[in-house]
Order: structure tokens, then C-alpha cells, then sequence
């Protein structure tokens, strides 16, 4: 088996934008501008870059919701790009999936919490009825929501708990490989860590690689393995965490790490204290 799931080997994604009426006048827009780099399996591989960067393109690439323009992403071998049948397709999203930035609009409404998990182990027909519940109600507890849960809908839930569903969602299938689109972005900082803290374990448990798109280098820090620092669509810097934090070889990558906020000892001691346990937020 290849030591790398994930492999982009000059990888471009170009937009046309139209300036003036009938199609006049129009712009290209690189939004992905031949990137290269592989992902080692069981890694926590992060994608850095401040808006307009290209990092989320790359994300809607890898997830085959955008179409590369030149270049090759391989995943386990196979070239996404010659996907192109409704049955390929579903059986590569049944291998990759997506916990999104928004708890909230990523979760329907209308259904529970229950219906949300199950949702894609009935898209890909896994089991019956009984099973299906057995394994949505396993994976609510490997996400350290209760089981009572299952019954409610997302606007009873913290935003940490409605991301705790998102992540049971992704990980319902079995699926390998795990994109986090900014996981944390939308939640308080009080929940971030117990989220962050619940992805690191259940990699552990289920040998999942990650696809880490963040702007926030500070939750990079403690929790990607490998890095790689997107500008206007082009990859400037990449190394291992330690060596990127360390010793910046760019000036843009100083630039975004002198910008890390620095907490004191007051603010964290604050933190500390309001550390709650997210169950009592809804119960």
C-alpha cells in the first residue's frame, strides 16, 4: 500500500469571470496555480492561507465538488479527476467525507439527529433498519453525546455539540479520509479544544487521515503533523509542523505566525474556568 493517500501533482483550478455584458472582457482567476504535495496516511495534514488563498478550492476539489482544470489528485492511487459515472462517484464519497464550518447550516433542520446520522449509511444502503440504529446510536456515543440525543433536533444543540453530530456524520461510513473545512471557526473558544481533542482521539481509534483547511495557526500548533502555507492560490512554504512553527523559511509565513495571538496567564486562567462541560449547555 502506498505510504501517501493523497497526492495533487500540479494541480491548477481556474475561474472565468466575465467584466462588461455579453461575456466581454473576461478574467481568469487562478484560484489553484500549480500545487503539488502528497499526504502520508493517518496524518493530520493542515492547509493554512488567509481568504482568497485557494485553500477551500483545494478542499472542494479533493471532495469533487469543483473540477480540476490541469494537473492529477490522486486518492489511494486513482485519479479523481477520471471520475466522471454517478456509481465511481458514489463509491469515492463513501471513502472521503466532510465535517463543514458551520454546524448549523450543515445539519437539517427538519430532521433529528438520528435521521442526520443515518442519513448517508442509508444513501449507500448499509444494513437494515435494526443495524442502521445500532450503528447510529455507537456512533453518538463515540462523539461523547448521549444516546437521548438521537431524538432532538439541531436547534436543541450547543454549536459544539451540533459539530460533535457533523463529525459522526463523517465518520459513519468508515471512511479513511476526513476533510475538516475549519471545524472549529464557528464555535467559542471554550468549545474548540474539546473538539479538537475529540478529532485527535477518534483519528487514534479509527486510523483516519485529515485534511486540516484552517486560517488559525495557533490550533495548528498542537495538532497538525505536516503543513503547507497557501498565498493567492500558490503553496509558498510546506514542511512538518515543528519545522514551520520554528524556523519560517518565507516572509509570508512570518508574517501569519507573528500575528498568532499570545495568551497570558489572566486570560488563561479564564478560559480555564469557563471550560464547561458542553452537555449543561442544552440539557
Amino acid at each position: 500500500m502506498n505510504d501517501y493517500i493523497i497526492e495533487f501533482s500540479n494541480v491548477k483550478k481556474y475561474f472565468q469571470l466575465s467584466q462588461g455584458g455579453l461575456g466581454k472582457n473576461r478574467k481568469i482567476v487562478k484560484a489553484v496555480d500549480d500545487v503539488s504535495f502528497k499526504v502520508r496516511r493517518g496524518a493530520t495534514f493542515a492547509v493554512i492561507g488567509e481568504s482568497g488563498s485557494g485553500k477551500s478550492t483545494m478542499a472542494k476539489m479533493l471532495m469533487k465538488f469543483e473540477e480540476v482544470t490541469e494537473g492529477k489528485i490522486l486518492v489511494d492511487g486513482e485519479d479523481i479527476s477520471k471520475m466522471k459515472d454517478k456509481d465511481t462517484l458514489k463509491s469515492y464519497r463513501r471513502k472521503v467525507q466532510i465535517v463543514h464550518q458551520d454546524p448549523t447550516s450543515s445539519l437539517n433542520p427538519r430532521k433529528t439527529i438520528k435521521e442526520i446520522i443515518e442519513e448517508p449509511l442509508i444513501v449507500h444502503r448499509m444494513g437494515n433498519a435494526a443495524e442502521r440504529l445500532e450503528r447510529v446510536r455507537e456512533l453518538i456515543q463515540v462523539v461523547d453525546l448521549p444516546v437521548s440525543f438521537l431524538d432532538r433536533y439541531p436547534h436543541m444543540l450547543s454549536g459544539g455539540q451540533k459539530q460533535r453530530v457533523g463529525i459522526a456524520r463523517a465518520i459513519a461510513l468508515n471512511s479513511k479520509l476526513i476533510v475538516l473545512d475549519e471545524p472549529t471557526s464557528a464555535l467559542d473558544v471554550s468549545v474548540q479544544s474539546k473538539v479538537i481533542d475529540l478529532l485527535k482521539r477518534i483519528q487514534k481509534e479509527f486510523n483516519l487521515t485529515y485534511v486540516f483547511i484552517t486560517h488559525d495557526l495557533a490550533l495548528v500548533k498542537n495538532f497538525a503533523d505536516y503543513v503547507i502555507i497557501m498565498q493567492k492560490g500558490n503553496l509558498v512554504e510546506e514542511g512538518s509542523t515543528e519545522e514551520l512553527f520554528n524556523n519560517p523559511k518565507q516572509q509570508y509565513t512570518r508574517k501569519l505566525l507573528k500575528a498568532i495571538p499570545v495568551i497570558g496567564d489572566d486570560e488563561q486562567a479564564f478560559l480555564d474556568r469557563i471550560q464547561l462541560d458542553e452537555y449543561t449547555i442544552s440539557m
